[in-house]
């Protein structure tokens, strides 16, 4: 098996996005991890204006982004053996990325996605089926080959302990001259079982988190001790989440932009850069996939945040998670 400069670790599925004027964004003040809800008249038969038909899943969209930046990418995906798995899988062949870790699950359907987006403002919520990905596993990932891990959401009931193989192999190159690291993008699952994400925190290189994620964790892992006056400010949920062993923390916060501590303690921050936003499925992914290409090549913390934001702002001004994907270096 040759080597790779990244395995993405998550899903892969067919994503199917519709606009329509009759869905509003409602603000909710009554509960800080939702702060934002989307509403629809009840019972009511909501016509579309746009249907688009695309490809996504975390490991997909992030595979893409740093396929497109420069580095050898291999997805470890599960997908159905049914018509959308094999379409993904010809899909990612032709972009360039290795499928050499794909699974065939005979026993589950690809997962698909519908989103539903608020055509005035562009915010969406997104109707997932994960199908083949909850049944997803990692076997002999000590033959794998790589310098690093991204970890999207994971879906699949035993998580902890597929997870826990990863670890496994990166604790196998600890202070070796190629040694394996880990970036996270955890998902819902991980942030409910959230007693047992801890215990994987000083393995962690980068943790990248959205604000209301961020919120979420803080609250349920310091209780009580949590300043709730304070609890919705980045710096605050930096602070918090340095405690508990990570290294390198990434808050995106959408339309403020993005907030980081680096390993030696030291605050960022970068405004957006989205001037017209079409789209807002994938820009984490983007952000995530253009951070990581920099941080991987340079070290530079602050030029990962740097690209992140330029490559979010690209997928933010096209429609799709991978449409507005940039190429190259990133200046």
């Amino acid at each position: 098996m040759r080597k790779f400069d990244v395995v993405t670790v998550g899903s892969a599925l067919k994503d199917v996005t519709f606009y329509s004027d009759q869905i509003s964004v409602l603000k909710n003040s009554h509960d800080l991890t939702k702060q934002k809800l989307l509403a629809a008249e009840y019972g009511a038969k909501i016509e579309v204006d746009q249907v688009f038909v695309s490809y996504g899943g975390g490991a997909l969209n992030v595979g893409l982004g740093l396929k497109n930046l420069g580095l050898v990418v291999a997805p470890l995906v599960s997908l159905g053996k049914d018509w959308n798995g094999q379409e993904i899988h010809s899909f990612m062949k032709q972009h360039g990325l290795k499928t050499d870790l794909i699974q065939v699950d005979k026993h589950h359907g690809t997962g698909f996605s519908f989103v539903l987006t608020a055509a005035k403002d562009h915010e969406h919520t997104i109707f997932t089926y994960k199908g083949a990905s909850n049944a997803q596993h990692f076997p002999r990932l000590h033959a794998v080959k790589t310098d690093w891990y991204y970890v999207a959401a994971l879906s699949m009931p035993d998580w902890a302990i597929q997870f826990a193989e990863i670890i496994r192999q990166v604790d196998r190159t600890w202070k070796k001259p190629h040694e394996i690291k880990i970036m996270w993008n955890p998902g819902e699952k991980q942030l409910r079982d959230y007693k047992k994400m801890l215990r994987f925190f000083p393995k962690i290189e980068v943790l990248m988190v959205n604000k209301d994620e961020a919120i979420e964790l803080v609250l349920n892992v310091f209780g009580r001790r949590v300043d709730r006056r304070k609890v919705n400010e980045p710096r605050y949920l930096l602070d918090a989440l340095h405690q508990t062993n990570l290294k390198n923390i990434i808050i995106t916060a959408g339309k403020q932009g993005v907030y980081g501590m680096d390993e030696a303690g030291h605050y960022h921050y970068l405004r957006s850069q989205a001037k017209k936003i079409r789209n807002t499925v994938g820009a984490g992914d983007a952000f995530g996939s253009g951070f990581l290409a920099a941080f991987h090549q340079t070290s530079d913390f602050n030029k990962g945040l740097h690209w992140g934001i330029k490559n979010s702002a690209a997928v933010l001004s096209q429609v799709g998670a991978q449409a507005g994907l940039l190429h190259g270096q990133i200046k």
